[in-house]
C-alpha cells in the first residue's frame, strides 16, 4: 500500500521527457521495476507549445482530465471530468500544440503482453545517451545521418529500444482506439454492502479484467477500496487508513490489500484499476508478441 498527498508533492519542470514542450511532473506513485506489473502515476501539467506525434506504446495507461483540454486528433478530446483508458498497442494522437494549458492525472502501467513499464530513470538516462546520436524533434528521434540504424523513430520507441537492446515488438492492439469516458454523463447507482456509497462503473477493459470506476460516499460512510489499482480523491476529506485525505490524495493497492475511507463530507474518489500481476503472466504466456510496424 502507498498513500500521497498531492499537495505535499512539489511540481517538477527539471525532467526532460521525449516530446516537445515544456511540462511540469508530480511523480506520486510508482511500482516495483522488475515486475511486469510496474506503474507509476502522477499529476502533469502541460502548456500551450506541448506536442507528440500520433503513436502507440507497449503499455497501458489511464488519464483523467483535471483542468483544460486534450486533443488527441480524430481520436477525441478530454475535457475536464473525462476518463480515457489508452490501451497498449493502440495508436493515438498527435496531441497539441495550441490546446492551452492541462492539468492531467496520468497512470501508465504494465499491460496483459507482460512487456512493463520503464522507470523515469531508465527513460531519462536512455534519452541522454541517444541525444550523443542523434536529436528529438518534435517527439521523434533522428539519428544524426552518420549513425547506423532507422533515421526517424518516435522517441518512446527509440527509449525503449536503447534502454532494452533489442527492437521494440508491439502486442496487437485489443482495441481500435482509445476509450474515452465522460462521467457526468453516467449515473450514481448503489454500491452493495457498503451504506452511504455510490457508484459510476465506468468500465473494465481487456481479458485482464481492468477495473475503472468513480464512488461518492456520504458523510460517515466507509468504503472499503478492494480491487488493485489507483485511487484518486477527487474532492472531500475524512480519514484513510490513519491519514487526512483531501483532493488528490492518491492510494495505491496492490492484489490481496484493502484500504478503508470514512469520510466525514460528501467525497468522490477515482479508481483507475491494474492487471492482477499473474494475470499479465498468465496471459504473456499464452499470447505470442507480434512483429512491430514498421
Amino acid at each position: 500500500m502507498q498513500i500521497v498527498h498531492g499537495d505535499e508533492v512539489e511540481i517538477d519542470f527539471s525532467s526532460k521527457g521525449v516530446r516537445t514542450g515544456k511540462t511540469g511532473k508530480q511523480l506520486l506513485l510508482g511500482g516495483d521495476p522488475e515486475s511486469p506489473g510496474n506503474f507509476k502515476f502522477g499529476l502533469f501539467h502541460q502548456y500551450g507549445d506541448f506536442f507528440s506525434p500520433r503513436h502507440r506504446h507497449n503499455f497501458c495507461q489511464f488519464r483523467f482530465q483535471l483542468e483544460g483540454d486534450s486533443a488527441y486528433g480524430h481520436d477525441g478530446h478530454l475535457s475536464a471530468g473525462t476518463l480515457g483508458y489508452f490501451p497498449e498497442g493502440t495508436h493515438y494522437g498527435p496531441q497539441g500544440p495550441d490546446t492551452g494549458d492541462t492539468y492531467t492525472a496520468v497512470l501508465q502501467f504494465g499491460g496483459p503482453s507482460g512487456q512493463g513499464l520503464l522507470t523515469p530513470e531508465q527513460t531519462a538516462a536512455a534519452a541522454r545517451e541517444l541525444e550523443k546520436i542523434g536529436v528529438f524533434e518534435k517527439g521523434v528521434f533522428r539519428r544524426n545521418s552518420d549513425v547506423d540504424g532507422k533515421k526517424n523513430v518516435d522517441g518512446f520507441q527509440a527509449v525503449w529500444e536503447q534502454v532494452a537492446g533489442r527492437k521494440l515488438v508491439y502486442p496487437e492492439s485489443q482495441y481500435a482506439r482509445p476509450i474515452l469516458m465522460h462521467l457526468d454523463n453516467f449515473k450514481w447507482m448503489p454500491l452493495a454492502g457498503m451504506s452511504g456509497v455510490s457508484i459510476k462503473a465506468l468500465g473494465t477493459f481487456t481479458d485482464c479484467a481492468i477495473p475503472s470506476a468513480a464512488y461518492r460516499l456520504e458523510p460517515g460512510a466507509d468504503f472499503i477500496a478492494e480491487s488493485r489499482g489507483v485511487y484518486l480523491v477527487l474532492s472531500g476529506g475524512g480519514s484513510l487508513e490513519g491519514e487526512t485525505f483531501r483532493q488528490y490524495t492518491s492510494l495505491y493497492i496492490d492484489t490481496g490489500e484493502t484500504g478503508r475511507f470514512k469520510a466525514d463530507q460528501v467525497s468522490e474518489i477515482l479508481l483507475m484499476g491494474m492487471p492482477n500481476v499473474a494475470d499479465i503472466l498468465q496471459h504473456e504466456a499464452a499470447e505470442p508478441h507480434s512483429e512491430a510496424a514498421e
